[in-house]
């Protein structure tokens, strides 16, 4: 990960690596898929490992995700884990039959890299059989990383929906980052989306003066056809969530039964800032549809989130 701004972008300072590890199957190509492209499909096994370079808000990452199988985690985890900045450990939460063996693997990574912040994600949420956070937490221990002070954090994700997936990846974004000037309370929201779940469009809200919203309208059509096309690939699933690049800002959209909501943000605003303003929203508009159908983003927005609104100057 470096920043795209500097002078030194070779500079083994200014790049920092991620390993992301877990057993086969687990999810890890998934999610890497999730964050890059926003693809919304499962994928093959991994047989050896990939390596992906993306900008996530204005970092770039180089992530090495390695496959799971056990010649694979004998043989290529300690080489990449214990060279890497940051550490992902990916487990199928519905898998509970090799919970042990994940969780002796999840030690051996630990082993090779002391000092790496930790990112936990118990996978596949939107599987009816997956462990709750009691059941994965009675077999994976983390006591040591308390006991040590070391960084991390645990979170159920679903690389498929998107859920909480994104809010994982800001906090090692920032804990990655600690030298960069990230925000970390506030977005700036450009204007945003409602649909109905079976892709209606109800309402589109472009803030700012009329010259300032002639210069988004590019901007907001793109905004339009991605949503539409992330209504259409989650059309199944009750709950999902995902964020977007979009001409140099962030589009994230969430998914909550009959209601989709989008918001388009700045490029370097945290993303679990606006997964959390999506999801007030969208109880509140749910409310307002459900008794009259009105138009009220615009309203909600400035009623209740005046400090991430942009002003025009």
């Amino acid at each position: 990960m470096k920043g795209r701004d500097s002078k030194e972008d070779d500079s083994n300072e200014n790049k920092k690596t991620v390993a992301i590890v877990g057993l086969d199957g687990a999810g890890k190509t998934t999610i890497i898929n999730r964050l890059l492209r926003s693809e919304f499909n499962l994928t093959r096994p991994t047989f050896g490992i990939n390596i992906e370079i993306y900008k996530y808000r204005s970092l770039e990452f180089v992530v090495y995700d390695l496959g799971g199988q056990m010649p694979l985690r004998e043989t290529l985890w300690e080489k990449f884990v214990s060279s890497a900045d940051g550490l992902v450990f990916v487990l199928d939460s519905a898998d509970k039959k090799r919970f042990n063996i994940a969780a002796e693997e999840f030690n051996n990574a630990l082993s090779y890299n002391q000092e790496a912040p930790v990112l936990f994600l118990s996978n596949k949420i939107d599987l009816e059989d997956a462990a709750s956070s009691d059941d994965v937490l009675d077999v994976i221990d983390f006591g040591e990383l308390i006991r040590l002070q070391r960084k991390y954090n645990f979170s159920r994700c679903s690389a498929l929906t998107g859920e909480d997936l994104f809010e994982s990846w800001d906090w090692l974004t920032h804990n990655l980052a600690a030298d960069q000037d990230l925000p970390l309370t506030n977005v700036k929201i450009l204007g945003g989306f409602i649909f109905d779940s079976d892709g209606t469009e109800i309402e589109t809200v472009i803030l700012g003066k009329p010259k300032t919203q002639a210069k988004r309208v590019e901007l907001f059509k793109r905004g339009k056809y991605e949503l539409s096309r992330f209504i259409r690939q989650m059309e199944q699933y009750p709950k999902a969530e995902t964020l977007l690049q979009a001409h140099k800002n962030q589009l994230i959209i969430i998914k909550k039964e009959n209601i989709v909501i989008g918001i388009i943000v700045g490029e370097n605003d945290p993303a679990a800032r606006a997964v959390q303003i999506l999801k007030t929203l969208s109880d509140k508009v749910e409310r307002i549809f459900t008794d009259s159908k009105k138009e009220c983003l615009k309203q909600l927005l400035e009623d209740n989130y005046p400090l991430d609104i942009i002003k025009d100057k």
